[in-house]
């Protein structure tokens, strides 16, 4: 392995650690956004929340870059693509098309709710978005879907295998988001 591959790897595994860590503050964030009662604490914490968007944001385009040219450079042969290797190719479309759900949908409504509370919105229905399983489901998927890349990565499953785990991974994590909005306010 040259030393722009063996970079390539760190910068991949990097990048993994990255998006999980960006999730997981969004995660941390969203129990003490539930536990807000005041406008204020609840614009706070979504934007403390909306905050990991960009190292979420940045590790998937250095996981893209790095993986791609590791696809190219390390896994293909004269005989065979990278591309031709399951992890690879179902790992990139699960990065591409899974991930940025979190962001996307989760994200929008981060922003809603920052706005709503900015412009005065009543408590109780700043509370009832910020436990909103709509709202946390998609924030928890991409925890799932990062978790789910970082299997495949390591365990290099078959075809079939890696899409079960891409997709029981972000389906899980959608679940537990769903699950976890409502939670008991202590």
């Amino acid at each position: 392995m040259t030393f722009v591959d063996q970079t390539s790897l760190v910068l991949h595994v990097l990048a993994a650690a990255g998006m999980v860590s960006g999730a997981v503050v969004q995660v941390l964030a969203g129990g003490r956004l539930r536990h807000a009662t005041a406008p204020e604490g609840i614009a706070r914490w979504a934007r403390f929340a909306r905050s990991a968007v960009p190292i979420i944001v940045g590790s998937a385009i250095v996981s893209l870059a790095t993986g791609g040219h590791m696809a190219g450079g390390v896994w293909t042969t004269e005989s065979v693509s990278g591309f031709s290797y399951p992890f690879i190719t179902l790992g990139a479309a699960g990065l591409v098309f899974l991930a940025p759900v979190g962001a996307l949908a989760g994200g929008v409504r981060l922003t809603r709710l920052v706005a709503d509370a900015e412009k005065g919105s009543e408590a109780t229905t700043l509370q009832e978005q910020a436990r909103s399983g709509a709202l946390w489901g998609p924030i928890y998927s991409l925890l799932g879907i990062s978790t789910g890349l970082i299997w495949v990565m390591s365990a290099k499953p078959s075809w079939a295998g890696t899409a079960t785990i891409l997709a029981g991974t972000f389906s899980v994590g959608w679940l537990v988001g769903v699950l976890n909005a409502r939670r008991s306010v202590r």
